[in-house]
């Protein structure tokens, strides 16, 4: 966690009201929009802002970062994973060794590394390890963030089987007769999804909802100037024509089945590789002739058939 990086985000008024909302109610944010629209990027923002907030608030010298956990979801991902994982089998793989010969045993791993085994083995929470959303529910002197990122990846049932820990943030771990009632200071929970499945109506019930739009042209200008700070003034003729190109070609694609215009994310990407070029000239020649540069397109449009479908306008 103490490797965060993180660069400006330029939220709408609305979507700071939502947030706000969502903190003021303790309730999930549920955030959709396509991808590449910085969905994903609020929470962390969110943290990053808090910890500032707070340092300067509380006059603190050391770097304290805000209590900041992501969920990455997957089609595999179960709901418990992001509560607790139990490892039964490496516990009954210590009760096999200590229950051999214990002379053999400290004579191949050693007095001391036996010891430890059989003191691990005689507390099933050493067994036990929290994911995200089960630390998010921990003890915490401030409200923790939790991010749960891509929700609509996991299978259909996976949202019903968070209602009870999103409606009363609670859990309990059966394997080791733990009970984790509903902390004090509740978790800040933001939840991103891409739409690529519908959500269930009771888990939506549970969650603010708000769609993030593609931001427009004045407020990624706006974006670029955080991201990048002033350019000189041939390379202000670069970022203007770069984003002229980039809203042609989301243009060009948007309405088209199976092809995902090229988002935010994206952009930035194939701003910063036209920017590392020392010749203004030959870059802007570049941007001009962009449907024959593949490996410059390809910063921008991810797939074959969307580069072929641009080629062909």
């Amino acid at each position: 966690m103490n490797q965060r990086v993180y660069f400006p985000y330029l939220p709408s008024d609305d979507l700071k009201e939502a947030v706000n909302l969502a903190i003021a109610l303790e309730r999930p944010l549920l955030l959709e929009g396509e991808p590449g629209c910085g969905k994903t990027r609020l929470a962390g923002a969110v943290a990053n802002e808090f910890t500032h907030k707070y340092l300067q608030n509380n006059e603190q010298t050391q770097q304290q970062l805000w209590d900041y956990y992501i969920w990455n979801i997957k089609s595999t991902t179960r709901a418990r994973d992001g509560l607790y994982t139990y490892d039964a089998v490496a516990r009954l793989r210590d009760a096999q060794l200590v229950g051999s010969n214990t002379q053999q045993l400290k004579e191949f791993i050693g007095y001391t590394e036996t010891e430890q085994l059989k003191r691990r083995l005689w507390n099933k929470k050493n067994y036990r390890e929290f994911g995200a959303l089960g630390k998010a529910l921990q003890k915490h002197s401030l409200r923790p963030i939790l991010l749960i990122d891509e929700i609509d990846k996991a299978d259909s049932d996976f949202a019903n089987d968070l209602l009870l820990e999103l409606e009363e943030l609670r859990f309990e771990v059966p394997e080791t007769r733990e009970s984790f009632l509903t902390p004090e200071k509740k978790p800040i929970i933001f939840i991103t999804s891409n739409r690529e499945k519908p959500l269930p109506e009771p888990f939506l019930r549970r969650c603010l909802y708000f769609f993030v739009k593609f931001p427009k042209e004045e407020q990624l200008k706006e974006i670029i100037k955080n991201r990048f700070g002033k350019f000189e003034k041939e390379k202000e003729e670069l970022v203007e024509e770069a984003i002229t190109r980039f809203y042609e070609i989301r243009k060009q694609l948007e309405n088209i089945p199976g092809i995902r215009p090229p988002g935010t994310s994206e952009f930035i990407e194939f701003l910063t590789a036209l920017l590392y070029r020392e010749d203004v000239d030959n870059a802007l020649q570049d941007l001009k002739n962009l449907s024959q540069k593949l490996p410059l397109l390809g910063t921008l449009l991810k797939t074959k058939q969307a580069q072929d479908m641009y080629q062909k306008q």
